[in-house]
């Protein structure tokens, strides 16, 4: 993995380990959803780097904000949906200006219906690897959980997924992940421990993550 990205990614780890591990989970079920999807290589690469540096706005977020048991009040909340503006603007500072990375980093909280963050995007006009990011990124933060909100299981995060077809999510893009193997889901979440990470950040590199000069403007 370019240094760069890998440096990014301890920052976050050292900011808020949950957020980190979260991240690599997504980047994870995102090369899985891209084979599924036929997506070239090239398009799986920028998939999975923009679902891997979605949340990396959140080093921004102060930790407080992050790990609060509690609802968030109105400012923290207004804190909080920054992190996809801060993310972008901070991958750019950085010279990468993919539309397909930079973009799912932006938009991964719009929804079809318009409701979504932070520019109340509808349908259409989000940029297909947000519409997939958004769908993982919920999926994963269900079935894992929040300090504000316990798990719950693959089956009851698959209906409320459904339930919010063409509302929050792609029904497409939906419908293809729903179909995915429940097996390969129980493993990710059963073996993406501290070593696993390791393991993953080392091995699976060179398959999906172009060179840092694909991403450069």
């Amino acid at each position: 993995m370019n240094q760069r990205i890998a440096s990014w990614l301890s920052k976050l780890r050292l900011h808020d380990s949950s957020t980190y591990h979260h991240s690599i989970r997504v980047s994870n079920m995102a090369r899985r959803i891209a084979a599924e999807l036929n997506l070239n290589q090239e398009q799986t690469q920028k998939l999975v780097l923009g679902c891997i540096l979605h949340d990396i706005g959140k080093i921004f977020v102060p930790k407080s904000i992050l790990g609060k048991s509690s609802v968030l009040t109105h400012n923290e909340w207004v804190l909080m949906k920054q992190h996809p503006i801060w993310g972008n603007d901070f991958l750019r500072n950085e010279g990468i200006t993919d539309q397909d990375v930079t973009g799912a980093v932006l938009y991964h909280h719009e929804r079809p219906d318009g409701t979504g963050y932070p520019f109340g995007l509808a349908a259409g006009d989000i940029p297909f690897c947000a519409r997939i990011c958004a769908i993982l990124d919920a999926f994963d933060c269900m079935v894992s959980g929040r300090p504000y909100r316990k798990s719950i299981t693959f089956a009851d995060a698959k209906i409320e997924l459904w339930e919010n077809r063409n509302k929050q999510f792609d029904p497409y893009v939906l419908t293809v992940f729903l179909q995915m193997s429940e097996s390969y889901f129980i493993e990710l979440h059963h073996t993406m421990n501290s070593e696993c990470d390791r393991q993953y950040l080392s091995q699976n590199d060179p398959p999906y993550l172009l060179s840092e000069s694909a991403f450069l403007g």
